[in-house]
C-alpha cells in the first residue's frame, strides 16, 4: 500500500480494506496523509500535492506567516524596533545616518529609509520593514503540502478514513450505548428494592445502600468457606436474600413500624441505622476491601470490533436485571402477596377493611425490598470494591432512580434507572475525565427534571397518585 511503484495498485489495495476499524490500517493510512508547511514565492507548481492553502491573517497569526517564510529563506528577518534603534544609533555619520539627518528621525518612514539606504551600502544585513513584511506576504504562497507527491493515493486514503471515521463514530456510540445499558441495569437491581418499599410504605430508607453491602459481604464470606467460585456464586445469592431479608423484617419490626407517617424521625433513624451497619462491617471486616472473585466463564469480555466490546461480567448483572424485573412482575401480578401489596399501596384503609394486614405486608414488602438490594449488592460486588461503604456509592443513584422513574411504579424504576444510566454516560463522554463534574450535571439535570414531573416518568394513577 506504501511501496508498490504503480500508483493503481496502490489505490486499488487502499479501497480493498473497506471501513476497517483496525489499528494497524489507520496506522498505514495516516502517514500517507502525513503533510509539510512550505512556503514559496509566487504561487506552487501545478504538480504540488496541496492538502490546504494557508492564509497569512486567517489561518495564521501573519507574524508566524512571515517566520515561515524566513525558516524557507525567502525573506530576510523581521526588523525589530530595538534592532533598527540599535543600528541607526551605531551608524551615526556627521550628524546623519544614511544620508537623512539626524532631526528627520523621528518618523518611522524616515527611519526605515536610513536603514534601508545603510542595507544598500552593505553597511547592515537585510532586514524586513513592516511595509516589506506585508509585501512579502502578499508575494508568497504558504501551503500545507502532502509528503506523498501524487494526488490519487492521497484522495484514495482520505476517502477511505473519513469512511472508517463515519464507522468510528457509529461503533464509539454502540460502544456508550452498551455500557449506559450496562449501568442502567446496576442502577435497576440496586434500586429495585427500594422501589418496592419506598412505594408501598413512603418509606425513605437512608440504609438501603447498607442492605447492598451487607449482600456483597454474604458473598464474600460464602467463598471464603466454599472456594469453587461457580458454586458459591449460586450459594451466595439466595443466602444473600435471606440475610439482608431477615435483617430488613427486623428493621421493620423494631424500628420502622413505630415511625409510620413520621418521615423524618424516619429518614434520621434509618440514617443512624446505616451508620450503626457500615461500623459493624468494619469492625468485623476491617476496612481494607475483601475479594469477590466472579467464575472463571465471566472472566473477559465479548469483543465485537476494535471499539465495541462489553465484559461477560456486566452481561450477566443485564441478564440478572432482567430476571429480576420479570420476578417482580410476576410476584405483584400474579401472586396473592403482591395483590395484598398493591391494594395496600392504593388505600392501606380500605385493604386493612377487606380482611388485608398492611402491618404484615409492611413487613413483608419491606423485607422482600431488603432481601432484592443483598443480591445486587453480590452481583455488584463481583466488579466493584466490597468495603463498608459500598453502598454509599448507591443510595444516591438508587433514590434518583426511584423518584424519576416514579414512586411505587417497577416500569417507572426501569425507565428511571435507563434514564439516569444513559445521561450519565452522555455527560461523562462530553467531559471525559472528570467523574465529580458529570455527576453534578446529572444532579441538576434530574433536579430540572423533577420540576417539570415531579411524579416520575411513569406516576401512578388512582388513589395512590393523591398520597
Amino acid at each position: 500500500m506504501q511501496f508498490d511503484p504503480e500508483t493503481a495498485d496502490r489505490v486499488t489495495a487502499i479501497g480493498s480494506f473497506g471501513a476497517d476499524l483496525g489499528l494497524d490500517l489507520r496506522a498505514a493510512l495516516n502517514p500517507i496523509l502525513a503533510t509539510q508547511r512550505r512556503a514559496v514565492a509566487g504561487n506552487f507548481p501545478p504538480e504540488t500535492n496541496i492538502a490546504r492553502r494557508v492564509t497569512p491573517g486567517t489561518d495564521l497569526p501573519a507574524a508566524e506567516a512571515y517566520d515561515v517564510l524566513v525558516a524557507a529563506n525567502l525573506v530576510p528577518a523581521r526588523l525589530t524596533v530595538a534592532d533598527a534603534r540599535a543600528a541607526l544609533q551605531a551608524n551615526i555619520v556627521d550628524g546623519t545616518v544614511g544620508g537623512i539627518p539626524v532631526a528627520d528621525l523621528n518618523s518611522q518612514a524616515n527611519r526605515d529609509l536610513a536603514y534601508t539606504a545603510l542595507e544598500v551600502a552593505g553597511t547592515l544585513p537585510p532586514a524586513a520593514t513592516d511595509q516589506e513584511v506585508a509585501a512579502a506576504l502578499q508575494s508568497h504562497t504558504i501551503a500545507e503540502v502532502y509528503l506523498e507527491p501524487d494526488p490519487a493515493i492521497t484522495t484514495a486514503a482520505r476517502a477511505a478514513l473519513e469512511a472508517i471515521s463515519l464507522k468510528l463514530g457509529v461503533m464509539e456510540a454502540a460502544d456508550l450505548t452498551l455500557d449506559a445499558l450496562s449501568l442502567a441495569s446496576i442502577y435497576f437491581l440496586a434500586a429495585i428494592g427500594l422501589a418496592i418499599t419506598f412505594g408501598v410504605m413512603r418509606v425513605i430508607n437512608m440504609a438501603h445502600g447498607e442492605f447492598i453491602m451487607l449482600g456483597a459481604y454474604t458473598g464474600y464470606v460464602v467463598q471464603s468457606v466454599i472456594p469453587n467460585y461457580t458454586a458459591s456464586i449460586l450459594v451466595a445469592l439466595p443466602l444473600a436474600f435471606a440475610v439482608t431479608f431477615a435483617v430488613g423484617v427486623a428493621m421493620e419490626r423494631l424500628v420502622i413500624r413505630h415511625l409510620v407517617k413520621r418521615p423524618l424521625e424516619t429518614l434520621l433513624a434509618t440514617f443512624g441505622i446505616s451508620i450503626a451497619l457500615q461500623q459493624l462491617a468494619k469492625n468485623v471486616f476491617g476496612t481494607q476491601a475483601r475479594p469477590l472473585t466472579s467464575p472463571a466463564w465471566l472472566d473477559g469480555a465479548l469483543v465485537f470490533n476494535d471499539v465495541v466490546a462489553i465484559s461477560y461480567i456486566r452481561i450477566a448483572i443485564f441478564v440478572l436485571a432482567l430476571v429480576f424485573l420479570g420476578l417482580v412482575l410476576w410476584i405483584m401480578k400474579r401472586t396473592q402477596l403482591g395483590l395484598h401489596v398493591r391494594a395496600v399501596t392504593q388505600n392501606p384503609v380500605m385493604a386493612a377493611s377487606m380482611g388485608i394486614n398492611p402491618d404484615r405486608i409492611n413487613m413483608l414488602t419491606f423485607g422482600l425490598g431488603s432481601g432484592i438490594a443483598g443480591i445486587a449488592g453480590v452481583a455488584i460486588g463481583l466488579f466493584a470494591k466490597v468495603t463498608s461503604e459500598l453502598g454509599s456509592d448507591y443510595i444516591v443513584q438508587s433514590f434518583m432512580t426511584v423518584v424519576v422513574g416514579g414512586v411505587g411504579n417497577i416500569w417507572g424504576t426501569l425507565a428511571g434507572a435507563a434514564l439516569i444510566g444513559f445521561l450519565q454516560k452522555g455527560i461523562e463522554w462530553f467531559n471525559p475525565g472528570n467523574t465529580l463534574a458529570a455527576q453534578t450535571y446529572m444532579i441538576l439535570f434530574i433536579i430540572l427534571f423533577i420540576q417539570f414531573r415531579p411524579r416520575g416518568i411513569i406516576a401512578l394513577k388512582g388513589r395512590a397518585a393523591g398520597d
